[in-house]
């Protein structure tokens, strides 16, 4: 196996044991370009879910903190929601961007 196939398909499985973090040190240490675009794909690719999460925690807290303690039953029900369904929204991104970096890391082994 290559080294720089191997280099490459870690950028991406990186997802499963040390996501954005391997990709990005993998790219500076790299002296290939394609195994340089490879991680910076992957680094870009596991960096989304953390700013999805910062962004949903953030939108949790401004909600939970700015919803009056005296709101009726359906504003209550409505905050739930919004938040549940940001919830599954932000499961499946993270469901889907893991499987897009196990395919990407095969490809890249072929």
């Amino acid at each position: 196996m290559d080294q720089n196939k191997g280099l490459s398909a870690v950028g991406y499985l990186s997802f499963y044991f040390m996501p954005f973090i391997l990709p990005l040190i993998i790219f500076f240490v790299a002296k290939d370009d394609v195994v340089k675009h490879h991680n910076k794909r992957a680094f870009i690719s596991q960096l989304i879910p953390i700013i999805l999460g910062i962004v949903y925690i953030i939108l949790f807290f401004v909600f939970a903190f700015t919803t009056p303690s005296n709101a009726t039953l359906e504003v209550n029900y409505l905050f739930e929601s919004w938040i549940f369904i940001g919830f599954i929204i932000l499961a499946i991104i993270i469901f889907v961007i893991a499987i897009w970096n196990l395919i990407q890391a095969i490809k890249v082994l072929r």
